[in-house]
């Protein structure tokens, strides 16, 4: 690798584990930090470095699991960024640099999606503990198939900012690395 791949992957990793781990501190912005987390991953994609982008992927969340271990138990942080938040960016460019057909890639980006959204909602009510008991009833009575349609409307938002994110990190990256 060369060394500009080593030192972008390096301060994506740092800033990738700061924000999981203010994440899994701050119950608020556990969303808001998988995002952005998810946005400091494809950086070393400027450089074309899909092993950078994996080593950023790894790195920072082994940081931020080591920085979080006392609030782990309560976080959903950490799992949802390894299910989906950390690694969807990735696979999404190579789909894009690979050509991959738009059907496929929307097909199994949005189940890979729900069954992510699916998987947290059975982490907060299954080992964390929720209930949903103060929702109406008949909120209450159909949940999962309220999560299922959230996973698609969250799929197509979060994939247009994934795509909208790598466009302005390249036209500023290029502005700034000379």
């Amino acid at each position: 690798m060369k060394s500009k791949v080593i030192s972008i992957s390096a301060i994506a990793s740092a800033l990738v584990a700061i924000s999981l781990t203010v994440g899994c501190y701050v119950e608020v912005v556990e969303i808001v930090s998988l995002v952005v987390s998810s946005v400091f991953v494809i950086l070393p994609l400027y450089y074309k470095s899909f092993k950078g982008s994996v080593l950023c992927f790894l790195a920072g969340g082994l940081v931020a699991l080591l920085c979080s271990l006392p609030t782990l138990a309560f976080s959903i942080v950490l799992p949802a960024y390894a299910g989906f938040f950390g690694l969807y960016p990735i696979i999404k460019h190579v789909f894009l640099e690979k050509r991959v057909s738009n059907v496929l890639q929307v097909m199994l980006g949005l189940t890979w999606c729900v069954l992510a959204c699916f998987g947290v909602y059975f982490l907060y009510t299954a080992v964390i503990g929720l209930t949903f008991e103060d929702l109406p009833k008949f909120i209450t009575d159909y949940i999962l198939i309220f999560v299922g349609i959230f996973g698609v409307v969250f799929y197509f938002v979060f994939d247009r900012f994934i795509v909208v994110s790598k466009r302005f990190l390249d036209f500023y990256l290029k502005k700034i690395i000379k």
